[in-house]
């Protein structure tokens, strides 16, 4: 069974907001998500921690503390003070049992469940790469950040990873036409 990881606070028909069920407990960048029934396939794009209240601000509470451990151990209400919540790029659906790489006719639906994207979904997912094209063209200043760990977990997703990365440097330097710079910091850092 995958990893459940929160629900959906806000959507649209590009871009989720996910609320995490528990305190810095959010997928890292890049990470695959399912999201709802029948689900919709998104990319971790940003990672914030904030308070449930924006009128209460967060304050340094740290001043005699050793460690941060000791702050929240010192501070349990914390807690329930602070949420840990992500932005989700969505790059595909299941559409009649199979995988489309196009966004879906309707997001899903507020307090949808959200879930880390099994291994073997990641790489059947992956095996065409036209939504590196809605990643490309999220935009700065992460575009670039998401891409490499996009790929990165892509890779790792399969047996035959470095070959894949080959493959999506090909189909990347056709949409990166004039930006070989970019492109090839891309490529390197996916490698790492």
């Amino acid at each position: 069974m995958s990893q459940r990881v929160g629900e959906i606070i806000g959507a649209d028909s590009r871009a989720l907001t996910v609320q995490c069920y528990e305190l810095y407990g959010a997928p890292p960048l890049g990470t695959f998500l399912s999201v709802g029934d029948p689900p919709a396939i998104a990319v971790v794009q940003s990672i914030r921690t904030e308070p449930l209240d924006p009128s209460r601000p967060v304050i340094a509470r740290g001043r005699d503390a050793r460690t941060l451990e000791d702050i929240y151990r010192e501070n349990p209400q914390l807690e329930r003070l602070l949420t840990t919540r992500l932005e989700a790029l969505i790059v595909g659906h299941e559409s009649g049992g199979k995988l489309a790489q196009l966004l879906p006719p309707v997001p899903p639906p507020i307090h949808a469940f959200v879930t880390v994207c099994p291994r073997d979904l990641v790489a059947t997912f992956t095996e065409n790469l036209e939504f590196t094209r809605f990643l490309l063209n999220s935009g700065p200043p992460m575009a670039d950040e998401v891409m490499v760990a996009c790929l990165r977990e892509a890779s790792t997703s399969r047996e035959e990873g470095e070959a894949f990365l080959k493959r999506a440097g090909q189909i990347l330097s056709r949409e990166m036409v004039g930006d070989s710079a970019r492109l090839s910091s891309i490529l390197r850092r996916a490698r790492l």
